[in-house]
This record gives C-alpha cells, structure tokens and sequence, in this order.
C-alpha cells in the first residue's frame, strides 16, 4: 500500500471513530436492534449508496498521488477496523455480547466486509478513467 504520513494516519483515524459515532447516534437507543428489518435493510443500501460518490471524493482529497487502489485499501481499513474494534468494545465488551454481536449486529458487519469491495472497485473505475483522460486522442 501507499505510505502514509503520520498526519494522514491521524485524520483517518479521527474520521474513523466520529463515522463510528454517527452511526451509534443513528442507531439510537439501541444500535439499530429496535429498527425494523426493512429499516435496516434501508440504512445498509443508503450508506452503501452514499460512499459511492463519496468514495472518489475521499480519495481525491486525502491521497493526491492518484493511486487510487492503493490508497483505497487504507481508507477500507480504516473504516472497517478501527469500527469493528469500537464495535467489539462497546457491544462486545462493555454491552457483554462478546463476539456474538457479530451476526445480531448484521447491519454493521456488513460494513467490516463491503467496504473491502466497494472501495477498490470504485478506485479501479477511477484509476481506468484517469488513463482514458491521459491517452492521447487520434483527432488531434
């Protein structure tokens, strides 16, 4: 993977951990368990839809070298790593599920695998863009 700096490191571990408390307020009183089936189902198809245009935006803004794939990969972890460890601890340990919260809290670990998918196959199509842009037209 791409290095990164100490700074970069940082921010992706702040926006980690604000994301994962977004996603406990919304989840509110009871981390999503009171929701419906169809709500949940609802909430993983939109956040998994926001992250689409999102995704290029992160990439863009917080990796300027354009590796885009490479660079995917740290944004997948730190978004899937960091939350299930603040996952593990919050449900897990302090709310005593241990690791059964794995498959009770389904709408979340969803996210700790979709990510490593959604990432990369979206800085794939950007990296394929950027060459197209970058190979020379026959009209000139």
């Amino acid at each position: 993977m791409s290095k990164l700096s100490i700074k970069n490191h940082l921010y992706l571990l702040i926006m980690s951990f604000l994301t994962w408390g977004f996603f406990v307020l919304v989840g509110l009183p009871d981390y999503y368990q009171s929701w419906s089936y169809e709500a949940r189902v609802l909430i993983v198809i939109l956040v998994s839809v926001l992250y689409v245009p999102l995704t290029p935006f992160l990439l863009k803004k917080m990796f300027p070298n354009k590796e885009y794939f490479k660079n995917s990969l740290w944004l997948a972890f730190y978004l899937t790593v960091p939350l299930f460890t603040y996952d593990a601890i919050f449900i897990g340990i302090i709310g005593g599920e241990g690791l059964k919260f794995i498959p009770k809290y389904w709408i979340l670990t969803f996210f700790y695998f979709s990510f490593w998918l959604q990432f990369p196959l979206i800085a794939l199509l950007m990296e394929k863009n950027l060459e197209e842009e970058n190979k020379p037209s026959k009209f000139k």
